[in-house]
């Protein structure tokens, strides 16, 4: 009597289990996908930010000051919103990547950092065009484009740490040039 007690309880509990599911508007909606909706704001830390010295730098690239304020947007935006705001995102970030007008932070490494960001944009934008998109995947797609953009003010803040240090070894120089003349 008690194993068959013990079995009804065991096929009970795995029928529930196996058929979790609720009806919404028609469809049903299993456990799993109910989990991947999304109904409060993911805040997002802040990522690197720009030194003092490296906003004086970039305070007349008016894209990135454009693209800084509008990613405010991101840091707590549910996906729809995000989705939603994708195609000036991506517009912003094609200004940002075709305005670089300062020559110091026209290398290689910033252009790469602008490229990486303007692809996640782009494929978040795409992302906007696709109905079964789950919050997950667009959440991780919000986060590459966030962390692309910190990557980009890491480098902007190396480059104006490197110009310091080589402003201060060139001031080091001078001195010790002017204290040990020549003879």
């Amino acid at each position: 009597m008690f194993r068959n007690v013990v079995f009804g309880l065991m096929c009970f509990c795995m029928v529930m289990a196996c058929k979790e599911s609720e009806m919404k508007n028609g469809t049903i909606i299993t456990a799993q996908e109910k989990d991947s909706v999304i109904t409060e704001p993911v805040i997002r830390p802040i990522g690197e930010t720009l030194l003092p010295e490296s906003r004086k730098k970039v305070e007349n690239w008016k894209a990135y000051q454009e693209l800084d304020k509008f990613l405010e947007n991101y840091y707590t935006a549910l996906p729809q919103e995000a989705l939603n705001l994708s195609t000036e995102l991506a517009t912003i970030s094609k200004q940002l990547k075709d305005s670089l007008e300062i020559k110091r932070f026209k290398e290689p490494d910033v252009q790469i950092r602008l490229n990486v960001l303007y692809n996640s944009v782009l494929r978040l934008e795409d992302m906007a065009s696709i109905p079964n998109i789950s919050d997950k995947e667009v959440l991780a797609e919000i986060n590459q484009i966030l962390d692309a953009f910190s990557a980009l003010n890491a480098k902007i803040n190396n480059i104006t740490r490197k110009e310091e240090i080589e402003k201060q070894i060139k001031e080091l120089e001078n001195k010790i040039n002017q204290s040990n003349p020549k003879k």
